[in-house]
């Protein structure tokens, strides 16, 4: 590997820096929660998590891989909200495990350390197709959802009808195919979504926009550069099996699958760092995707990955739960966080 982390006592807070061929290179760490790389624009829980990074002991290089993974979060990412437990496992034993792309928001820093090769983003790849034929299943045999990705596929599909059955019939075809062609998924994709969306078509809109993304682009033969083509444009798919108004519509339903697991995990993030034991978040539901199940499921899940609390657990923590608080709000758009500041009370304890 020809590139390496910079010697830690050299590297600020909120910050990672690399040595490659004599030349360093540093990265933002809080890009995906600012947009911006300039310091002075970090707000006070920002600020507040890196005075705790100054306190703690020689921080190693696993937790500065972990770090750096969670830099690249991106909830609209098809992993998502598997990226959250990923990490938190990640967090509780120490280390990086599943070299994920967890979004497009790192700028290639694990990239440059070798982390996300060919390999590891086949195998994101497969990981990924495979959950999402397994979800497509089970909203044609009618089963109940059991996944956060089995909750979305059927939220956004609906009830089973001959079209939408025509349609997701369609796709597994292609999905188990020993002549898979991503080409052939995504056409059928961009049709159902002409079809719905008529002359308001737009490919400029969220998530409709992956379906011209250069990064979806390939050879016939061939998998998309991009870890979040394939499966943000099934996303689309099925999203457009419904009948909207415009794409705006489609835009609103694809943020809410997201803002609900948001808050799920931030109350769950929030109640570890505060101490507090796990407390089921009842009182969200009803929900469109997040199930009383799932939603009982998740701070249990999120205290036992983490497990006993330490410095260096709670720092990350407290940057995951920033980072989940934080991400995409540069939008300005009222979430359903905004109902609920207790989910990150925490941070009145830091500040």
């Amino acid at each position: 590997m020809s590139a390496k982390l910079m010697a830690y006592e050299y590297v600020p807070p909120g910050f990672e820096m690399v040595i490659e061929k004599n030349e360093v290179k540093a990265w933002n760490l809080w890009w995906n929660v600012q947009l911006t790389d300039d310091p002075e624009s970090w707000d006070e829980e920002v600020r507040a998590i890196n005075k705790m990074q100054r306190k703690l002991d020689e921080v190693t290089q696993d937790l500065r891989l972990i770090r750096s993974q969670m830099a690249e979060f991106c909830r609209v990412s098809p992993l998502f909200p598997e990226s959250v437990d990923i990490l938190c496992e990640e967090i509780g034993v120490g280390r990086l495990t599943m070299p994920y792309k967890l979004g497009c928001e790192g700028r290639n820093l694990l990239e440059c350390l070798g982390y996300h090769d060919a390999e590891s983003m086949r195998e994101q790849r497969t990981h990924s197709l495979r959950e999402y034929t397994r979800a497509l299943k089970r909203w044609l045999s009618g089963e109940r959802p059991e996944s956060p990705i089995d909750a979305k596929v059927s939220g956004f599909l609906g009830e089973v009808t001959e079209p939408r059955e025509v349609f997701v019939k369609g796709i597994l075809s292609h999905l188990e195919s020993s002549e898979f062609s991503f080409s052939v998924i995504k056409d059928i994709c961009e049709v159902e979504c002409r079809k719905m969306m008529g002359d308001s078509y737009d490919t400029r809109a969220r998530p409709l926009h992956c379906l011209d993304c250069p990064g979806s682009r390939m050879d016939e033969d061939s998998l998309p550069d991009c870890p979040c083509s394939h499966g943000t444009l099934i996303d689309v798919g099925v999203l457009c099996t419904r009948v909207y108004n415009d794409w705006t519509s489609v835009l609103r339903e694809y943020r809410r699958f997201a803002e609900e697991y948001i808050l799920s995990y931030t109350f769950a993030l929030n109640s570890w760092l505060e101490g507090s034991t796990v407390v089921p978040v009842t009182y969200l539901t009803p929900c469109r995707y997040l199930t009383e199940e799932v939603a009982k499921e998740i701070p249990v899940r999120v205290h036992a990955s983490l497990g006993d609390r330490d410095a260096f657990k709670v720092w990350l923590a407290a940057c995951l739960l920033k980072t989940l608080k934080s991400n995409q709000r540069w939008h300005k758009i009222n979430e359903l966080i905004d109902d609920f500041p207790e989910a990150t009370s925490w941070f009145r304890e830091i500040l």
